[in-house]
């Protein structure tokens, strides 16, 4: 390649532009390695917003894959004042009239005897016990003047204390120690047992004067009681107003007890939400397919892409043939029998009506198609396909870690032509110093040439 610099005379040489033309002409190589390592980074980084994308699709085919995907039901009641419903995972539909004849309660339990203010002394020694409905005793032993409000504390503090301690201002300069038990229902309730010395002294109600209180209802100011209620006239009991297993996959909470109110609970397939997760799986689907229109479209306008790796090629197979394969021997195998298909742009749509059709005429079978029968079904296949190239050691990261090693070996081919081209700069430079030098004395010794001439 010729040189720019134009030369006419001694007068006329920039040895500064003749450098820099010379440089730039044998720097070429390292241009050239350095647009490598260049492209190297851009397509790790390229990948690295794909392996985004298809975690996606695992997430979605993930929860599409297991064995309940499907079985999500929707739960409703005649009156959420009295009773309300939650669905959760389960099969069973149906509609459930429910009547609550008593709520589940806390037994609640307080001193008959009160001080004047929360820090006096109520005690210096002795115990008191608190005894769950078959359970261990806990004691809480006192070796020192103790408040009321300490004595709280401690009850608080203690480890499996079956109660909760506070103090209430049941009128002017009157503290009463109030215990609750934990949990509502009979097996929650408790006993308090006192042999505390000392101090003003705290008392609890004994009936029965067998020097155990909470034993009889007259000891508490609220007995614990279980709730009792009937599911399609069979009786339940529950410690709890939160019911869990009264009716498969449905949570009933019980807010008010009227044995006149029939309340009805109806649970119903919810295949808005099933349609939600496909459609997760579809966006997250078509989020992929975006991506390889991306790099074509890169590829045409000449920028950086990775539309023609090994890599990507065979994603874009493993993808469709994903889709299109048949699963199982079922009256369903294929993803299109539920709606889920390629559009004419290549792109995955779900059509409502053929899903919700498919999924109330045949759940059972749709269910077989998602997460098949210890196979994983389609989307098993599809979780299983996107793990592979996602994975640590996986497809991608493999793909990434040649791209990075190839940029580390360009990176050492950049730094050791640098040093090269370094020292040819400056091997130039004093080259061009010497000529410039030996010019200018030339140039001298002919003005004095000149100077002789003329004198003659």
């Amino acid at each position: 390649m010729g040189s720019p610099v134009s030369i006419s005379g001694f007068n006329g040489i920039d040895f500064g532009q003749l450098l820099n033309a010379v440089m730039t002409q044998e720097s070429a190589p390292l241009t050239r390695l350095q647009n490598q390592q260049s492209d190297q980074k851009g397509q790790n980084q390229i990948l690295a917003g794909l392996v985004g994308r298809l975690g996606k699709v695992h997430d979605a085919a993930d929860s599409l894959a297991a064995a309940d995907s499907l079985q999500i039901l929707k739960a409703s009641s005649s009156a959420d004042a009295a009773v309300s419903a939650t669905a959760g995972d389960g099969t069973a539909t149906g509609t459930y009239d429910v009547v609550v004849t008593q709520l589940a309660r806390a037994q609640v339990t307080s001193s008959n005897t009160t001080v004047a203010a929360t820090d006096t002394v109520v005690a210096s020694g002795g115990s008191l016990t608190l005894t769950k409905t078959g359970g261990d005793p806990v004691v809480i032993s006192l070796s020192e003047d103790t408040t009321l409000e300490g004595l709280a504390d401690q009850i608080n503090a203690a480890e499996d204390s079956p109660v909760r301690a506070a103090i209430v201002r049941s009128a002017p300069n009157a503290y009463r120690l109030v215990l609750t038990a934990i949990d509502t229902g009979l097996s929650n309730g408790f006993t308090v047992t006192n042999g505390l010395t000392g101090g003003a002294g705290l008392g609890f109600t004994d009936t029965d004067n067998d020097g155990v209180s909470g034993d009889d209802a007259a000891d508490s100011a609220v007995t614990a009681a279980d709730a009792l209620f009937t599911v399609n006239n069979i009786a339940v009991t529950s410690d709890s107003n939160v019911v869990e297993e009264a009716i498969p996959g449905v949570s009933l909470t019980l807010h008010k007890l009227d044995p006149d109110a029939t309340i009805r609970v109806e649970v119903t397939r919810d295949t808005t939400a099933a349609k939600a997760k496909v459609q997760d799986f579809v966006d997250a689907y078509n989020g992929v397919l975006s991506f390889f229109d991306d790099q074509r479209t890169a590829d045409a306008a000449g920028k950086n892409n990775v539309s023609h790796d090994p890599l990507v090629r065979g994603l874009r197979d493993a993808l469709r043939s994903a889709l299109f394969d048949s699963y199982g021997t079922g009256t369903m195998t294929s993803l299109a029998q539920l709606g889920i298909a390629a559009s004419s742009s290549g792109k995955l749509t779900l059509d409502s009506k053929v899903f919700d059709t498919a999924i109330n005429a045949e759940p059972g079978a749709a269910q077989t198609l998602f997460a098949g029968t210890g196979d994983g079904g389609a989307f098993g296949a599809f979780t299983t396909l996107m793990e592979d190239y996602t994975q640590s050691g996986g497809l991608v990261s493999s793909a990434r870690d040649r791209m990075t090693e190839r940029a580390s070996a360009l990176s050492r081919q950049i730094d050791n032509l640098s040093t090269r081209l370094e020292q040819r700069r400056l091997s130039l430079q004093r080259e061009y110093t010497e000529a410039d030098l030996a010019m200018t004395r030339l140039k001298n010794q002919q003005a004095q040439l000149s100077s002789v001439a003329s004198s003659f």
